[in-house]
């Protein structure tokens, strides 16, 4: 089998004129793999999909009369190539997965039906009708997988609706899975498509951490209404729906609170399909608006959802990956705003602390800020990144080692001389400043009981989320106050943050 996958391969890609680094970059493989599997030193893997994302690539990447002649001689003699894009990549798909050499056909099958095979079973039918069966989260993936590769392929604009209840441990428990998630999400944003998703807020913080950071790549583009349903749900039936408006949709369901996906119906019957969207609408009408999302483009409109804080007088506690805004002394602020390309960070950072801090030029309620001490050789080396000056629409900005210092002097200063300001320390594993990596200490959360919730990448590219839904809000202020209940004394911090300053200064000398 490996030897015929090899063989079928180097086919495609002599026929297309392909090259493996090209061929790998269009379905996040190396190449060095793909090159193993045309030459049947390896087969195609287990763990992860490679035959429908080639197919979609080969697909498309036929476009002369000799290439469509050759691959329909080899792949479905006796027919001609199919105009149909997602008929094409159905044949190409069977066809790697077949047993059987180039040149041998599909016995009864023509280019008019492509079987999609599964998992496990498929159920008959045409291609308007016929609908396939996925089993357990490998199923739910494989599935996921060619619906989206079928929608990006249509070069269209296609507009999802997209609502689950399940685990999401399907999607976050498989890194090569959601890479290629994520390549076919914007493929289908970028062919003009949108994205309307009613989010289930009643998850667990693990599960809201993960939804951030795979999300807000996408986000980003601003083609995303997001929604929530009010209203309680038994949380006993736990329904999956995907539907691409008037193309095909994903059902699927998972029964009792630890209970496993078992099935999904992956369904292209037009009538069915039009069903199950009205169904979905039925559903947002009772939904309401999640959150609000700002980025570059919109960053000037989030002044009424800033003003909040301060307002409603109560607490506001913080976890950043650097000391926040409000303990940033001026002198700092003017510094930064003398690095290239940054001239006007002093007034934006002057009008938004003020926002979201201030009343009549004094802090108003409580502020607990939580962040960890970054490695002082990324301090000293000018790693340590300035959080949000990407969506003030300015260059990376960059702390030098004197300006962290000053104002993290300035934040301990603050500490001790005033009862309204707090400081918990996180270990140093728990959020490096310098990495960028995507975790969840890699986001910033504000977070005030009245006010509601604002999350938003540490790093650049900045998307900046707002919500005021209670049991998110209520989720995070928990989890936030979690490190405040472990955090050592006062004087204890105070000590530490000594401690890491005099070492800091020498280092800088």
């Amino acid at each position: 089998m490996k030897r015929i996958i090899g063989d079928k391969l180097n086919f495609l890609m002599q026929v297309t004129g392909t090259r493996n680094n090209i061929l790998g970059k269009a379905i996040a493989f190396d190449p060095s793999y793909i090159s193993r599997i045309r030459t049947g030193s390896r087969g195609v893997p287990k763990h992860r999909d490679f035959i429908y994302p080639a197919a979609a690539f080969f697909a498309q990447a036929v476009q002369t009369k000799e290439q469509k002649e050759k691959l329909a001689e080899a792949i479905c003699p006796g027919s001609g190539w199919p105009k149909d894009v997602n008929i094409a990549i159905s044949l190409i798909a069977n066809w790697l997965k077949q047993d059987i050499s180039i040149g041998s056909s599909f016995g009864s099958r023509t280019v008019g039906t492509p079987q999609f095979k599964t998992v496990e079973s498929v159920a008959s039918g045409s291609p308007d009708t016929q609908t396939g069966f996925y089993y357990g989260n490998p199923g739910k993936r494989k599935c996921v997988i060619q619906f989206l590769t079928e929608l990006s392929a249509l070069n269209e604009p296609v507009k999802l609706l997209l609502h689950s209840e399940e685990d999401m441990l399907w999607m976050y428990e498989d890194p090569d899975f959601f890479r290629n998630w994520s390549v076919l999400m914007k493929a289908i944003l970028q062919n003009g498509g949108r994205i309307v998703i009613v989010h289930t807020v009643r998850r667990t913080l693990r599960e809201l951490l993960e939804a951030v950071a795979k999300w807000s790549p996408l986000y980003a583009t601003g083609l995303i209404e997001s929604y929530y349903c009010p209203r309680l749900r038994d949380n006993i039936f736990k329904r999956t729906l995907f539907i691409g408006s008037g193309k095909a949709a994903i059902v699927g369901q998972t029964t009792g609170g630890t209970g496993k996906n078992r099935l999904n119906m992956f369904v292209h019957d037009p009538r069915a399909v039009n069903a199950l969207e009205k169904e979905f609408f039925d559903f947002l009408s009772l939904c309401r608006p999640l959150m609000k999302i700002y980025n570059a483009s919109n960053f000037a409109q989030i002044a009424p959802v800033l003003s909040r804080y301060p307002i409603s007088e109560n607490r506001t506690v913080q976890l950043h990956a650097t000391p926040s805004w409000l303990s940033m002394p001026e002198n700092v602020v003017r510094s930064l705003s003398r690095h290239a390309g940054c001239e006007l960070f002093y007034d934006y950072m002057d009008r938004y602390r003020s926002l979201l801090f201030m009343q009549e030029g004094k802090q108003s309620g409580p502020v607990t800020d939580i962040f960890s001490l970054p490695d002082i050789a990324a301090v000293k080396d000018g790693k340590v990144q300035v959080p949000l000056a990407d969506i003030f629409g300015l260059p990376s900005l960059f702390y030098t080692g004197e300006e962290f210092r000053q104002h993290l002097a300035a934040a301990l200063h603050r500490f001790k001389t005033s009862d309204d300001y707090d400081i918990v320390l996180l270990p140093p594993e728990s959020a490096d400043p310098s990495s960028g990596n995507t975790s969840s200490q890699s986001f910033s959360v504000v977070v005030n009981e009245a006010a509601g919730v604002i999350l938003y990448r540490s790093f650049a590219p900045s998307t900046l989320f707002y919500t005021r839904e209670q049991d998110m809000t209520l989720s995070f202020w928990e989890y936030l106050e979690r490190f405040e209940k472990n955090a050592g004394p006062r004087k204890v911090t105070m000590e530490k943050l000594e401690h890491y300053l005099d070492k800091l200064e020498k280092a800088l000398r």
